[in-house]
């Protein structure tokens, strides 16, 4: 009897440690792409409000880096991928449409922001620039993350 237990226990952790694992592996990259969307803001932000002019030809592509991950953030957030290394809030799953809605807001955001930098006009690009902190970013982590 003894060795059915021990048994199952071992049948249960090879068949639901491939799981962890993926959830892990799922956090970390989100974690890292995330990361990388900070990243592009910290650009913009150094730009537009830190003075950086002389990095103001990389505006375009750091709203179409910006773009791009907002438009692949609901397929980083599969059901379950929580984790005790994740910022991300249950929440997100039980008000799923809403947070594709605050990615897809993102997603807007960044290409309003990217048109006002072909645009050259500093002030519509500054503008959008605070927009899509606010409006995007800021408005799903209030929400959606914890910090």
């Amino acid at each position: 009897m003894r060795h059915k237990h021990w048994f199952a226990v071992i049948l249960t952790c090879s068949v639901l440690s491939p799981a962890f694992a993926d959830v892990e592996v799922v956090v970390e990259y989100r974690q890292g792409v995330m990361e990388a969307n900070g990243g592009h803001m910290a650009a913009l932000k150094a730009i537009f409000i830190g003075g950086q002019k002389q990095f103001l030809p990389y505006a375009v592509e750091h709203g179409e880096a910006i773009a791009g991950i907002a438009k692949s953030i609901p397929d980083m957030f599969p059901p379950g991928s929580t984790h005790r290394k994740s910022e991300a809030r249950k929440r997100i799953w039980r008000n799923w449409d809403d947070f594709v809605a605050r990615a897809r807001a993102l997603e807007r955001l960044s290409l309003d922001f990217v048109e006002a930098a072909k645009s050259g006009d500093e002030t519509a690009m500054t503008q959008a620039f605070k927009k899509m902190g606010k409006e995007g970013c800021s408005a799903c982590h209030e929400r959606y993350r914890d910090d």
